[in-house]
């Protein structure tokens, strides 16, 4: 059972103001005129969880939000590509925000011309899910992308999808040059090291069986190492303690079920795994200073 909010495209609003295939493509900008949006996103408090690809452009202003755990402020001339998957939360956006969100669903976008080189960009967002456009780039995209606006408006279109793919493939045969270009230039070794590729599985780890399981020993096990050895690798490369990852993602979750679904409080208990109520309270205020009680009616 999932334990976060999905959003999908139902989510998605459906009037005119918006450009958009059902279910497959969802277009929204305040570029040339204004359109409505959450401008501080104060009823975004938990995570949601994406069940698409979002990409966001930010033209003007700014906006704060956290994606898998990790807080990022996008400005001027920066975007964001989330991963369908992605745990995402917007803390804030800024009153003169101007720019654009696109979403696409995963069967969408072609990417069966060069699959070695989507699964690498694939790696790289999830890394690196921020960045920054130059001027020129920039002006690209957004022309890219209001001709692609422009030409889905026409409804009575014979090859809205279509069209729409090509467009698709103008980004994303772009990102894949700027890859390229920027794998070209890193000084790196000529492999990742043990620890970086450690670091990486355990997050992975975590992610698939945080729900469940919270002791370090089960991770190492997991991996082939000692515990101690672990430990020692995760706080050198993240700056963070093993127990700190898992207990973030727990603490996400939990987070998400008290604020976005029905569920009791004994039910939350149940899915993530602890014996009873009292050690998940006491586990959840250890980590919030809030009960799960004082945390769900919390405005």
């Amino acid at each position: 059972m999932n334990t976060l909010r999905t959003i999908d495209f139902k989510d998605f609003p459906t009037d005119e103001r918006f450009t958009q295939i059902e279910g497959k493509l969802f277009m929204a900008d305040n570029l040339d005129s204004d359109i409505e949006h959450h401008q501080s996103s104060a009823g975004v408090e938990a995570p949601v969880q994406l069940a698409m690809t979002l990409i966001v452009i930010c033209v003007q202003g700014s906006m704060r939000l956290k994606i898998n755990l990790n807080e990022y402020l996008l400005e001027p001339s920066m975007a964001s590509t989330l991963l369908s998957g992605s745990f995402m939360q917007i803390i804030n956006v800024s009153t003169d925000f101007r720019g654009v969100i696109i979403a696409i669903a995963d069967n969408f976008m072609n990417y069966s011309e060069d699959v070695k080189m989507s699964m690498a960009m694939h790696r790289h967002t999830s890394e690196m899910p921020c960045y920054t456009l130059d001027k020129d780039k920039l002006d690209e995209v957004l022309e890219v992308y209001r001709m692609m606006r422009k030409k889905l408006s026409d409804k009575t279109f014979s090859y809205r999808q279509q069209v729409a793919r090509a467009y698709l493939d103008i980004l994303k045969f772009n990102g894949f040059h700027e890859f390229y270009t920027h794998t070209r230039q890193e000084v790196r070794p000529a492999a990742r090291s043990r620890k970086d590729d450690l670091l990486k599985s355990f997050i992975a780890e975590v992610q698939e069986n945080y729900r469940r399981e919270r002791q370090v020993t089960f991770y190492a096990s997991r991996l082939c190492i000692s515990p101690k050895y672990l430990s020692s690798v995760i706080h050198d490369m993240s700056g963070k303690h093993a127990t700190q990852w898992i207990d973030e993602y727990v603490i996400l979750a939990a987070k998400a079920m008290l604020k976005n679904s029905s569920r009791s409080i004994k039910e939350v208990c149940t899915e993530l795994n602890f014996p009873n109520q009292s050690m998940f309270a006491k586990y959840f205020k250890q980590h919030t200073g809030m009960t799960p009680k004082e945390y769900r009616n919390k405005e």
